[in-house]
């Protein structure tokens, strides 16, 4: 499945442990999977982004830390390309209005209480990609979130079943789920995930899509599937 990450920038070591519990359990109640990175400084971060690592759907950036500071590290981004992916953690309200050419999304003021964390964290959340990119004959296609119903494990390769059509590709069901936005699917059964925007009800053996398709639920996948389903009914997206 696609994994949410968090990269936390914080030189206190106190404050960005807490920083990363606090996120994930956040993440956690919204049944979305994830990863929290923590870093002791703006330059250990850097590093990590040279190397090529996975993207990240969030940067909590210390405003003030000796080397490269968030503030320097936020506009690097921004030249980048990042767009309302940072938010600012500080100790101090004469930083609030600091950092305006980065363009950040919040900011947070130490210590970070979870209520406005998890209000910053909602603003992210609901700027996720309405559409989904996949690879198809050396060319990305693009294909409307709310469209996708499901995919489908077929002859060595996945189907994406959509409002009005069905498009092939040469990939698997695990490398497909990656590439989906994180807390939106869920599988049902090895062979099948499923757009929980589609789902209309479930059964112990049939996911029943507001289209009236009947998919089937397997007992590996069913507690998993209801799980996420109810979380992602308490928190619609945008």
């Amino acid at each position: 499945m696609s994994q949410f990450r968090i990269a936390i920038c914080e030189d206190d070591q106190t404050e960005r442990t807490r920083l990363a519990s606090l996120c994930s359990g956040l993440l956690s109640d919204r049944g979305i999977a994830h990863q929290i990175h923590a870093f002791p400084s703006a330059d250990a971060l850097i590093q990590e982004l040279e190397r090529g690592c996975d993207p990240f759907d969030l940067f909590l950036l210390d405003i003030q830390m000796e080397g490269t500071d968030g503030l320097e590290l936020a506009r690097q981004l921004y030249r980048q390309g990042v767009r309302d992916k940072v938010i600012f953690v500080t100790g101090s309200a004469e930083y609030a209005l600091a950092g305006y050419d980065a363009h950040p999304l919040h900011y947070l003021l130490k210590p970070v209480g979870r209520e406005r964390l998890e209000e910053a964290l909602a603003l992210v959340l609901e700027r996720q990609p309405q559409t989904v990119l996949f690879q198809r004959g050396g060319r990305t296609m693009a294909f409307p979130l709310r469209e996708l119903r499901y995919l489908e494990s077929r002859n060595h390769g996945v189907v994406l079943h959509l409002k009005e059509e069905e498009q092939p590709l040469s990939i698997s069901l695990a490398e497909a789920e990656q590439l989906v936005p994180a807390g939106a699917f869920r599988r049902c059964h090895k062979s099948y995930l499923v757009n929980l925007e589609w789902v209309g009800h479930i059964t112990r053996t049939e996911v029943c899509l507001r289209d009236g398709e009947r998919l089937p639920v397997s007992r590996t996948f069913y507690a998993d599937f209801q799980s996420a389903l109810i979380h992602y009914l308490n928190h619609p997206k945008a």
